[in-house]
């Protein structure tokens, strides 16, 4: 009997928005005992995409180039012409040499939607400094209806809130992706009814990589 070659690559992809940025979250990310965690969980790649913080995010990466664990490879981005296609499909599984990977992600609704699309594991982290807090609303109903996992931008919630992605995984095996998109009839509000009109002002404003 051939067994099943254990995969040897999983990525998570963090993302923080295009042009207002999230440095809670990038500094949680970029602490080494995330790292270890990360890496202990299988992970391989760690690609944060930073805005406008990148200079000082590679600043402290190479500040930390020591303590990154050996298995684990830091990649630092501002933005991307299409983060779907550049970055997140390298967090969708490919037997035998890619494990299923996880979107860290600021509760961006084009962002979601793109995780969605590709089936991806999602942890929205609401970035509450934002004048209009919708992030926080969004996060909120998305962790309510079983989604996404919601967590605050801390490196111990993240690290809880990556435990529990495995959880809802498993749970939504049967649903995750959604496939029909047309209006219910049950009342229940599915992602791709959030929130329509942001996605328009996202794509309007030129934030498909957000």
């Amino acid at each position: 009997m051939i067994g099943i070659p254990k995969p040897s690559e999983r990525y998570c992809l963090v993302t923080v928005g295009a042009t207002v940025g999230f440095k809670a979250l990038t500094e949680s990310v970029l602490q080494p005992g995330f790292w270890t965690f990360l890496s202990s969980q299988g992970f391989t790649e760690l690609r944060i995409q930073c805005g406008p913080d990148l200079p000082w995010a590679t600043k402290k990466l190479e500040s930390l180039a020591d303590e990154v664990p050996s298995e684990l490879n830091i990649l630092l981005f501002d933005v991307r012409k299409n983060l779907m296609k550049e970055e997140m499909i390298l967090c969708k599984p490919i037997a035998g040499k890619r494990g299923r990977g996880l979107v860290i992600s600021h509760a961006g609704t084009g962002t979601i939607l793109d995780a969605w699309k590709l089936g991806l594991p999602l942890i929205v982290v609401p970035n509450a400094r934002l004048l209009d807090n919708h992030q926080t609303e969004m996060a909120d109903h998305l962790a309510k209806e079983g989604y996404a996992i919601k967590s605050s931008s801390r490196t111990d919630d993240l690290q809880e809130a990556i435990h529990k992605t495995d959880l809802l995984w498993e749970e939504n095996k049967s649903r995750w992706p959604p496939n029909d998109v047309s209006p219910q009839g049950s009342g229940r509000l599915r992602l791709w009814d959030i929130g329509l009109e942001e996605v328009a002002q996202e794509e309007n404003s030129n934030m498909a990589h957000d």
